[in-house]
């Protein structure tokens, strides 16, 4: 039986992230995003891109967190820090939460978010929050339950496709709060 831990990420950790984001994207997008621009995804230049952005280049209050099983892998992760259009209602923003398709459902995007929120409380002293997320993406809603609600649309482009987003929001960080748990483990997959 594994064990799953959430803690704050270093720079070794990027190529399981990069295998999270890339194999997360290849299942949640297929038939969304253009299969050409899935089959391109890197694990190498994603890698690179991450320890650069978030390692080297570091933009002041973001925080990197994984979920690692007991053996050492990485089977989620979340980004999250102030929010980037300068929204004027949403402080706080989380800009990446994958998890592996083998372990959804278990908890383990609860104990990313609330890790997210309490950085974004404790550290920022923010208490809104704003998720993008793609309007076709069939595991949305998981932000509807936990009481986010679409409160922004924009449109991206994304492998030479028009991409419809959908911003979930949160306009007090305390309607997060019972996601917090003394306890960083989680259920197995």
């Amino acid at each position: 039986m594994s064990v799953f831990q959430i803690r704050e990420a270093n720079p070794n950790d990027v190529e399981g992230m990069a295998r999270v984001r890339v194999d997360t994207w290849r299942t949640a997008y297929q038939g969304i995003v253009p299969a050409d621009f899935l089959e391109g995804l890197s694990y190498q230049r994603v890698s690179e891109h991450w320890r650069k952005t978030f390692w080297e280049d570091r933009t002041p209050g973001v925080a990197v967190f994984v979920a690692e099983e007991e053996q050492g892998d990485i089977v989620g992760i979340a980004i999250c820090g102030p929010e980037q259009s300068q929204d004027p209602l949403y402080h706080g923003e989380i800009y990446v939460l994958y998890v592996l398709p083998r372990c959804q459902n278990q908890g383990i995007g609860r104990e990313l978010v609330a890790a997210c929120v309490r950085h974004l409380v404790q550290q920022l002293k923010v208490d809104s929050l704003l998720v993008w997320v793609i309007a076709e993406n069939p595991y949305r809603r998981f932000y509807e339950a936990l009481g986010g609600k679409v409160v922004r649309e924009k449109v991206k482009e994304i492998g030479g496709r028009q991409i419809a987003e959908a911003g979930y929001g949160w306009k007090k960080l305390h309607d997060l709060a019972h996601l917090a748990s003394s306890d960083k483990r989680v259920s197995p997959c």
